[in-house]
């Protein structure tokens, strides 16, 4: 497991250094797709999507809100829940990013390219049978 932790790592830390000069980070970029797709996400959708506690999305959310990619707003069928949008900014935002920097089977470097077809279809294969183990060790 260090292995795997170590190559997500140093592919985390590598993007981060990429989309860095544009002044948005891996998670943001994500967000910002993620929204282009769905319109609108809840908070607690965001803390799941990103792999975070609800206080660090929502510290993430108000970096956004102000850099105005995004905005909050009250669910119109549930003046409980918030809804997070992207604004029109978050849309130029995300366009102003090189593709290669962000998007999946774009990047510059690609991390599966030292592998063959082989060998890729074999990591792919361990690695879901490891996250399927431990789904499973979740539900005991």
């Amino acid at each position: 497991m260090e292995l795997v932790s170590r190559a997500h790592l140093k592919w985390k830390r590598r993007i981060a250094h990429d989309l860095s000069p544009h002044g948005i980070n891996p998670k943001q970029i994500y967000l910002l797709r993620k929204l282009v797709e769905s319109r609108s996400l809840a908070p607690s959708e965001i803390a799941e999507l990103i792999f975070a506690d609800r206080p660090t999305a929502t510290s993430m959310l108000g970096t956004m809100e102000r850099a105005g990619w995004i905005t909050r707003r009250r669910d119109p069928s549930n003046g409980k829940r918030v809804l997070v949008e992207i604004t029109s900014a978050g849309r130029k935002k995300l366009a102003s990013v090189p593709l290669r920097l962000w998007r999946t089977g774009r990047t510059t470097v690609d991390p599966e390219a030292g592998l063959s077809v082989i060998e890729r279809a074999e990591a792919m294969r361990l690695l879901e049978k490891l996250i399927a183990w431990i789904d499973q060790a979740d539900n005991r």
